[in-house]
């Protein structure tokens, strides 16, 4: 037996956030009878389930892909404003979705998959997933404002959030930071920053979950390997 939502996930749906979405809309039909109750529990070998009036069942076979994100494209898979959007990307005949968000203007590593329990596991902040940006600020940190950040700052209401953080030398690009989090509060380094008076120039993610995006272009992408999906596995299940 296994929770309706999860099965939604499972069979590539959606994350299982949308999932419990679809189901309190009453989309979701189970044997005929609609639920609305993600937590219902449903045989996934002889229950029928439908969603939208389409037969809804698991894919035997996932895919995950990393992708280095370029600037000026949206993580939805849908975009009011006719953006281009990350999926563009990715030509391949699977239904693939974000795990998580990238604001438009930030590049680097954003991964895929067509698994909805995965991609709902590693988006949510019980994990603690580790994420690793590079930061072009408009001005060079001090090592006091570092270690503030390292303490914690305050963004929005009294919430206090801490990154590791470091200073980088690189002579074609000053003023970077390489900054490590394991929330993924929305824009929650340009708040970071902002709050001990630093603009974000650039803001690119180098690392997600242990996947680097190394030599890819903007743009490019590439199937993970076994291992990688292992290590994946491994971090939240």
């Amino acid at each position: 037996m296994m929770r309706l939502n999860k099965f939604l996930a499972k069979a590539g749906v959606l994350a299982r956030r949308k999932c419990d979405h679809y189901i309190f809309s009453g989309m979701v039909f189970v044997n005929g009878k609609k639920i609305d109750d993600p937590s219902y529990k449903i045989d996934e070998k002889k229950d029928e389930v439908f969603l939208n009036n389409k037969r809804i069942v698991l894919k035997e076979k996932y895919r995950y892909i990393v992708l280095n994100k370029p600037k000026g494209c949206v993580t939805t898979l849908k975009d009011e404003k006719g953006r281009k959007k990350v999926i563009d990307y990715v030509n391949v005949k699977e239904r693939l979705f974000p795990i998580g968000r990238l604001d438009v203007n930030t590049t680097g590593v954003l991964l895929l998959t067509n698994d909805g329990e995965i991609a709902y596991r590693l988006s949510h902040p019980k994990y603690q997933i580790d994420k690793i940006y590079n930061v072009i600020l408009d001005k060079q940190i001090s090592g006091k404002d570092i270690q503030k950040l390292r303490k914690g700052v305050i963004i929005g209401k009294d919430e206090v959030v801490s990154a590791e953080a470091k200073i980088i030398e690189n002579k074609y690009k000053k003023n970077m930071v390489r900054i490590k989090i394991h929330t993924g509060k929305k824009r929650q380094i340009k708040r970071m920053f902002n709050t001990i008076r630093y603009n974000v120039l650039e803001l690119d993610r180098t690392e997600f979950a242990g996947i680097k995006k190394d030599e890819l272009k903007l743009g490019s992408w590439r199937n993970l390997t076994k291992d990688e999906v292992e290590t994946l596995r491994k971090l939240v299940i």
